[in-house]
């Protein structure tokens, strides 16, 4: 497969080579969740060691057997991201995106053991099963730049990347002027973007004294990823919970990149400008489980820990590319490659967590928990083992990482006020520019027989992105700086 998708998702902005890639495996494995709820965002996502909140089930099972009365829960939420670009010394361009989704659907079934009329308080006293859906990422981003004062081109890259190819290899036959060409390099070559040497060697074919005038791109990405649940948790005498889950992902993925340059041509015939378009669509399933455990010493203290297994993705990449041409003479080509789909396995990694809370009797808590994540493991995979050298990559270019959420809440009666701030924590052994924080704040109101629940939660992240890159030569950086404002409502109910 030779392809090259330049990606822009989860805030990593950084080039890949393949059309699937260890970026591949990142998107789906950098996947820090504040939760699902209102209540659990407040409160930064350090819910594990609470329990009794709907979106537990994400963050830790055991949780589940600490509600006392079956429950419906809905959550309702929105995101503004703003996304702030600096190429060069162009400026900055900022780009807005504006989504709304159902980030959670519960529905909780107790059963609580009874003697003699009363609740049990020995032995196992109440188990509680759990039917739900968690939207677990969201991969709603735009990023916009330009420059122009650009060092070199992707003509460049491109023609670096043909070298070694026979001419006879880029030229188009019948069937690719009539069904859509093979490879992008063959549409570079046909529209003499990059032309040949000697023996197998390319260069560009941009007016080497003026250089190029202009560059500028645009990433689109949207959809995410979520999770159904079949979640069983039990309490044993109050003191100590168990939970297990069953977890089947989805996930969808879009994104559409445009990247544009202008040539100070020169020659008559020579090219003006080109606009080059990919194309990736990737969608598909999946499956994993969570084991947790909390324990409560006494009525104040309650300590937890999570297990997650790795998740496997059966993944399914649909994927094309475009290229519009103008040359010096007015003349213009629109070509585009044939569409092509490739199935493949990704296996992010296991997930361990610790959480704690402490409990001010009837006045609120502080609470807080620790994730880690070793991202060197995560694996690509296919029937035909395609991604040996991959998966080496993946074992130098990543480290663990640990992601830090703590929160607090005060309760008034039956107001409660949250506050949360969580810490993401960079998987790049090198580079990568990427610094990922989490503010958030809340309130809500809890009735016997319902509850609302409001929160606000804003997301600082920096990062950078690599439009191409040639070896030995300097590669375009573009340094992003985004911001994501989300809103949340959860609306719940007891039968």
């Amino acid at each position: 497969m030779k392809k090259i998708i330049f990606t822009a998702l989860l805030g990593l902005l950084i080039i890949k080579g393949n059309a699937q890639s260890d970026i591949d495996a990142l998107r789906y494995s950098n996947t820090p969740t504040l939760g699902t709820t209102a209540r659990s965002i407040g409160l930064g996502g350090a819910v594990g060691a609470l329990g009794a909140d709907l979106s537990a089930v994400v963050v830790n099972p055991a949780g589940l057997a600490q509600f006392k009365t079956s429950q419906f829960s809905l959550s309702f939420g929105t995101s503004t991201n703003r996304n702030k670009a600096s190429y060069g010394e162009s400026g900055d361009k900022t780009s807005f995106m504006f989504n709304g989704d159902i980030p959670n659907v519960s529905l909780v079934f107790t059963n609580r053991r009874m003697q003699r009329g009363n609740p049990a308080k020995k032995g196992w006293v109440n188990s509680n099963f759990m039917l739900s859906y968690n939207r677990t990422a969201n991969f709603n981003r735009k990023l916009s730049y330009q420059s122009n004062s650009p060092v070199n081109s992707m003509t460049d890259y491109v023609a670096a990347y043909s070298r070694g190819l026979n001419a006879t290899e880029l030229d188009a036959n019948d069937e690719q002027l009539a069904e859509g060409f093979y490879f992008f390099e063959n549409m570079f070559w046909y529209t003499f973007l990059i032309d040949s040497v000697r023996n197998g060697n390319y260069t560009s074919t941009y007016d080497m004294v003026n250089g190029i005038a202009s560059q500028k791109g645009n990433v689109a990405t949207r959809g995410g990823s979520g999770e159904f649940n079949i979640a069983y948790a039990a309490n044993y005498e109050h003191k100590v919970y168990f939970g297990g889950s069953v977890n089947i992902h989805n996930v969808n993925f879009t994104e559409t990149n445009k990247f544009t340059e202008v040539n100070e041509a020169q020659m008559v015939g020579g090219w003006d400008n080109y606009s080059f378009t990919r194309n990736l669509e990737t969608s598909g399933y999946g499956f994993s489980g969570r084991l947790g455990v909390i324990f409560r010493p006494n009525n104040n203290v309650r300590l937890g820990a999570t297990l997650q297994t790795p998740t496997r993705l059966i993944l399914s990449d649909e994927y094309s590319d475009e290229l519009f041409v103008t040359r010096s003479d007015g003349t213009t080509d629109d070509l585009k490659t044939i569409d092509k789909e490739f199935s493949y396995d990704v296996v992010t990694p296991a997930r361990y967590s610790l959480q704690g809370a402490y409990i001010f009797g009837k006045k609120g808590l502080i609470t807080a928990e620790l994730e880690s994540i070793n991202y060197s493991t995560m694996n690509l995979s296919t029937d035909n083992d395609d991604f040996e050298e991959t998966n080496f990559s993946i074992a130098d270019r990543y480290k663990p990482a640990a992601n830090v959420k703590v929160g607090a809440e005060y309760v008034m009666n039956s107001f409660r006020l949250r506050s949360g701030f969580a810490s993401v924590g960079n998987p790049l052994v090198e580079g990568g520019g990427k610094s990922r924080k989490i503010i958030s704040a809340g309130f809500g109101m809890q009735e016997k027989a319902w509850a609302f629940d409001f929160a606000f939660s804003r997301e600082l992240q920096t990062d950078e992105y690599v439009p191409y890159q040639i070896n030995g030569a300097t590669s375009p950086v573009v340094k992003s700086s985004f911001r994501s404002s989300r809103l949340m409502l959860t609306l719940s109910t007891k039968f």
